[in-house]
């Protein structure tokens, strides 16, 4: 992801213009494209996304690169009942997604 982001706790790409509030897509092109390096990990010290979490599924552990795994990062069992059991049992949620750590992340507002 050379020049999009870092991987923040969350495991979510982040940007540092738009926070983790970005989609990826593909673009196939044979035009000729400027190459960028990696962006460094910016997530130092903060815990909002931990923080925030309704089921302590972020650890909290900070990297200078990536995870070794998303086991290193996240509980991702607890994440995913959240989503399966009680998120898709409320009225008009038609997606399984919380986003909770996406709205707190102070990059991007």
């Amino acid at each position: 992801m050379a020049g999009l982001g870092w991987q923040g706790k969350s495991l979510l790409l982040i940007n540092p213009d738009y926070g983790p509030r970005i989609r990826l897509a593909t673009i196939l092109t044979d035009a000729p494209l400027n190459i960028d390096g990696p962006i460094e990990n910016r997530c130092g010290d903060c815990t909002l996304c931990r923080d925030a979490c309704p089921v302590g599924a972020i650890k909290g552990i900070g990297t200078k690169d990536n995870y070794k795994n998303r086991d290193e990062a996240l509980y991702f069992s607890r994440c995913v009942e959240k989503l399966t059991v009680e998120f898709s049992n409320l009225p008009n949620v038609g997606v399984s997604i919380c986003g909770i750590c996406i709205k707190v992340c102070p990059f991007g507002r």
